[in-house]
């Protein structure tokens, strides 16, 4: 079997041409509905915790959440699901998809930063009044997965960016696939862990606080399992190619 046909074959077995058909209709359908379901989830998740941050007028912890939210659920969940979206492709064009998607993981980088930015400080300045208090940055779980989240997030904006150049890469566009996807799952484990803070507390009533954790788990799982089964198909081609690649035949030397 070619090469190129292995590639082509993302399950144990490779399908007849009616069995592809019919099982890519299939999946067309459940990746388009996982899609509409992210968009929504993601959308609500976002303005519910908006709202309440602009209630509170950005004050104290209400800045770092408005702007982690926007920029770690947001932004980076759009990010994901527009780059894989073939009806927007069609609508504007493979280079304008590619721009939206790079827009709109460069925007989830800076925003996120600045609301990480915020906290920082805030922890820094009460430190500052009072150098007895006992102050703890990115030690809790909220925190640890943000910050990491946050770093595979950079990854992934550095590994994205040689692309216009070297689009033909595989090993550039797995390693950029690896950072984003990992990113986006550690950022939406960060945010589940948020809902438990003092904040998330003092906020939101315990069954509203478990509502939240509901609905994110799921856009997690929707916004996150098509990229998924493109990360491991990149597993498989990278595989594949070292497996499979032709040795270059050398000379025979005489004795």
């Amino acid at each position: 079997m070619a090469i190129n046909e292995l590639q082509g074959c993302l399950g144990d077995v490779c399908e007849t041409g009616d069995q592809q058909n019919g099982s890519s209709s299939y999946a067309g359908f459940y990746f388009n509905f996982c899609t509409l379901i992210s968009h929504v989830l993601l959308t609500g998740i976002t303005v519910a915790i908006v709202y309440k941050c602009l209630v509170l007028k950005l004050a104290h912890t209400a800045g770092h959440a408005f702007y982690c939210t926007i920029a770690f659920v947001f932004f980076m969940g759009e990010a994901l699901l527009v780059r894989n979206s073939r009806s927007l492709e069609a609508w504007i064009g493979q280079t304008n998809l590619n721009r939206l998607h790079a827009i709109l993981g460069l925007l989830a980088f800076l925003v996120g930063v600045g609301g990480i930015a915020i906290k920082t400080w805030q922890k820094l300045e009460r430190k500052r009044e009072d150098p007895n208090a006992t102050v703890r940055h990115f030690r809790s779980n909220h925190g640890f997965f943000g910050i990491v989240g946050c770093a595979l997030l950079l990854g992934s904006v550095l590994s994205g960016l040689p692309l216009y150049f070297i689009s033909s890469s595989v090993t550039l566009k797995f390693l950029h696939r690896f950072f984003g996807l990992i990113g986006f799952l550690a950022l939406m484990v960060s945010q589940m862990f948020g809902y438990n803070t003092g904040f998330g507390r003092r906020q939101w009533k315990r069954h509203h606080q478990n509502l939240f954790k509901f609905f994110t788990f799921i856009a997690t799982i929707t916004t996150s399992n098509y990229e998924l089964r493109r990360f491991l198909r990149d597993i498989f081609v990278l595989i594949s190619n070292s497996l499979f690649q032709a040795e270059p035949v050398q000379a025979r030397e005489d004795l």
